[in-house]
């Protein structure tokens, strides 16, 4: 092998996996401070970057009253401003509610992608989940959030079907549009990633 080759291709694989931002689990004790015992914890993370000790947490309540299911999906993220004293720096929540059918309001389990793409030591927050009520292999709406230091910003669109010929639906919002390349592009491969089901 080319050495240039190699030590070039040695300095992007470096490039790439310092731009990610490494997390751990939230301790089950610290997750009691502010999290609801009835729902259901999908992420519990904590990691480091300019605000301190960060805490992200994604949670699902669902109810049922009769034959309706009704789902919330809960996104907090919180930082340590002193010991035990924490602040919220953003919430995203969504509803399903009294869906007759399948509630399929969740979280896309592997799209999370915690990076500091911009390098600007404060860390973005990036995860899809799919949100409706259907009975059958229909297309269902989605959305790509990514958070950083309080502010949002969003894909929205649905689900492209195997087999099933229909234009994509894919909308970014403007402050989609001023994020800075590096995190738009990681946003999009991970929409290209999860917006196909079945």
């Amino acid at each position: 092998m080319n050495n240039k080759y190699f030590f070039f291709c040695l300095i992007i694989s470096f490039s790439t996996y310092a731009q990610q931002i490494t997390s751990k689990p939230i301790e089950k004790e610290e997750l009691k401070n502010f999290i609801d015992n009835k729902a259901k914890v999908l992420k519990a993370l904590k990691f480091n970057d300019k605000n301190g000790v960060n805490f992200f947490t994604i949670t699902l309540k669902e109810e049922r009253k009769y034959d309706l299911v009704s789902r919330t999906l809960l996104v907090q993220h919180r930082i340590e401003k002193n010991k035990g004293d924490y602040a919220l720096l953003r919430q995203v929540v969504d509803y399903e509610k009294e869906c007759p059918f399948d509630n399929e309001l969740d979280l896309i389990d592997k799209s999370l992608i915690i990076s500091d793409l911009d390098k600007n030591n404060l860390a973005e927050i990036s995860f899809m989940y799919k949100i409706g009520c259907r009975s059958d292999v229909s297309p269902i709406d989605i959305k790509l959030m990514v958070i950083e230091n309080g502010n949002k910003a969003a894909i929205r669109g649905m689900t492209s079907i195997t087999g099933i010929n229909e234009p994509k639906v894919k909308t970014s919002d403007l402050a989609f549009k001023k994020l800075p390349k590096p995190i738009q592009e990681q946003a999009n491969k991970i929409w290209a990633k999860f917006e196909h089901e079945f």
